[in-house]
């Protein structure tokens, strides 16, 4: 009888004839998670149950799987999950072809004084964990605790603007998580975008008692760093060289959006991402929240009604317009002149520019495309066009050189000759190709002396320094380079994997720079030598020239395995072969020399298990 009148509640609940009588709060605050695939859109709290509609994430065809095993955390109570909606306990859902899945949790219900609780799958280190889901309603979490006092006041920024960083030197970033709870995260890692390089990353082990780790890195010039938990970042900080920073991350800001699109537009509140403190450029890292939003709305606020039968003169008077008007609603906000400038020119200008550089490619290309009715006809953007455009935009500002479209500009220099006019943008074009050169070992002599007949001494002081270090880093690496570049990429893998006949081999599409290939590789390392450990299972590594050399002599030692680092022919071929779209990506190889592409491998535990079973055969 109790369990009939159970179920029955149960059913009343998914049903949502309980809403009305319970507890609702939507999209509530949390404090850390150690996964980016659930979303919880919504809680109820009634007599009877405590349900989660939830939101999962993940790649199309791939699946989660919720476990009977999963509980609430409350009070140092665990309350137990009861029934589900939409999946079913214990086996996968595989996940549709945008990759998005809602369904319905209901565990025993929480005591009613509860103002917190956790989602826990297990104790063990990667199952999922969502800690201090907030129960009050409250919408305000940007003052975290931990956050010095200094720091929670808003910035009055003083003196001039800060300028670009024409350095180089060491940074050193001390990372506090704020609302870390242990274990919850072990590692993290910060892309770190600059002018003339591409973007590198740095890995920081995080102390799993203190939420606290510490990184040093090389840098060139002003460098925007971006710190990633568990794939996702929101919040950007500039540093320079030279500087010792405390970087302080706000973990209710992981696994939360400023807006989540289901059924209309539902607002959430933005949530600082963090602060530093020691920088040169603090006041602009340390912006309050509102000045952040603000920053968000005019990027969401820029549309250019881009029309396919305009003209390239309607068009390049409907950028100079929106332009204008952005600029004028800046100038009428009630921010520092520091923050206007910087909107301006690190948000409007590139944006448009970019824009523009798209549109321009679009439209010059666009007859051969069948995806739109081109009837009408095509009016290309010519040079004269860019320059009318250009007239408006100072490339110059401080603001625009540390803009995120930095990069995406110097390289479109190098494209668009009416951009190359630019005095700047052409020395900047010029200095960035000499910079990946002196990263492979190849820059000539003239290059080096046109360099140095610039007014920027620095290109050529960075070049130097770079082909310094790299003579260096091959010098000293305890592992000699397998060399490659004369092997036809149409024998290439036959000739890796040829010494290894009758054994498995396991070849690894990878790139330094690339934070889950490094990820994944830390946390298979151990299985080497432990579960995966013999002479029959042959790791094996493949990476291309978007590795800097001395980065990549510097990372390999510490990864057990074969290592190769192939030319960009050679690499163009492996990924069409292997219809290989992006990194990591895997080859298994039997002990018959068959090959086959394996990207559920990139599941761990699926790795380990395939690997077992093909020794076994």
């Amino acid at each position: 009888m109790k369990t009939k009148l159970f179920l029955a509640l149960a059913v009343a609940v998914l049903l949502g004839a309980c809403a009305r009588e319970g507890k609702v709060i939507e999209f509530p605050l949390i404090g850390a998670s150690n996964t980016m695939d659930l979303v919880l859109e919504k809680v109820e709290l009634t007599d009877s149950a405590t349900v989660l509609t939830v939101r999962g994430f993940q790649q199309p065809n791939y699946w989660i799987k919720i476990p009977s095993y999963t509980h609430l955390v409350s009070q140092g109570v665990q309350y137990k999950l009861l029934e589900s909606k939409g999946l079913e306990i214990d086996k996968e859902l595989y996940m549709p072809e945008d990759g998005d899945s809602c369904f319905t949790l209901l565990f025993e219900p929480l005591p009613k004084n509860a103002t917190s609780f956790d989602y826990i799958e297990s104790d063990a280190e990667n199952d999922w964990k969502i800690y201090d889901i907030d129960l009050t309603g409250k919408r305000d979490a940007n003052k975290p605790e931990g956050l010095p006092e200094e720091l929670q006041r808003s910035p009055k920024p003083e003196g001039e603007i800060p300028q670009y960083a024409y350095e180089m030197g060491d940074v050193t970033i001390n990372v506090h998580l704020l609302g870390y709870r242990e274990g919850s995260v072990t590692n993290m890692r910060i892309p770190i975008k600059s002018l003339l390089e591409k973007e590198k990353s740095v890995h920081i082990d995080i102390d799993p008692k203190t939420g606290k780790g510490t990184a040093t890195f090389h840098q060139y010039g002003t460098g925007l760093v971006i710190p990633m938990i568990f794939g996702e970042g929101h919040e950007s900080f500039f540093v320079a060289p030279g500087d010792s920073i405390d970087l302080f991350v706000n973990l209710a800001c992981i696994n939360r959006s400023m807006r989540y699109y289901y059924g209309g537009i539902i607002e959430i509140p933005a949530i600082k991402g963090g602060w530093t403190k020691g920088s040169r450029y603090d006041a602009l890292n340390n912006l309050p929240v509102a000045a952040l939003e603000y920053l968000q709305w005019v990027g969401d606020a820029i549309s250019l009604d881009f029309r396919y039968d305009m003209t390239a003169d309607e068009y390049t008077d409907l950028v100079i317009r929106i332009y204008k008007e952005q600029c004028n609603l800046i100038d009428e906000q009630p921010y520092h002149a520091w923050y206007k400038e910087k909107v301006k020119a690190s948000s409007i200008t590139p944006f448009l520019l970019v824009d523009l550089i798209e549109d321009e490619r679009l439209l010059v290309e666009s007859e051969e495309s069948t995806r739109f009715d081109f009837s009408i006809g095509v009016d290309p953007i010519l040079p004269h066009h860019f320059r009318k455009v250009m007239a408006h935009m100072d490339t110059s500002s401080p603001w625009f050189l540390l803009s995120l479209y930095n990069n995406y500009i110097v390289e479109e220099a190098k494209r668009i000759e009416v951009l190359r006019e630019d005095k700047l943008l052409r020395e900047l074009a010029f200095a960035s190709n000499a910079v990946m050169e002196a990263y492979n070992g190849q820059l000539t002599d003239s290059v080096m002396q046109l360099l140095h007949q610039m007014d920027n001494p620095f290109y050529a002081a960075m070049c130097e320094d770079i082909i310094n270090r790299t003579r260096e880093a091959i010098a000293t690496s305890s592992r000699d380079l397998t060399h490659v570049e004369d092997i036809a990429p149409e024998v290439l893998l036959d000739a890796i994997i040829a010494p290894h006949k009758g054994k498995v081999v396991l070849v690894d599409f990878w790139n330094t720079w690339c934070g889950p290939c490094r990820n994944a590789i830390k946390a298979i390392e151990p299985y080497k030598t432990g579960e995966l450990a013999g002479e029959n299972l042959v790791w094996v590594y493949i990476a291309n020239e978007t590795s800097p050399i001395n980065t990549y002599t510097e990372t390999i030692p510490s990864i057990k395995g074969i290592h190769y680092r192939v030319n960009d022919t050679q690499w163009d071929y492996l990924t069409k072969r292997f219809n290989i779209t992006g990194i990591p990506s895997y080859v298994l190889v039997d002990k018959e020399g068959n090959y086959t592409l394996r990207n559920d491998l990139r599941n761990h535990s699926k790795m380990v298990s395939t690997l077992k079973e093909e020794l076994e055969k």
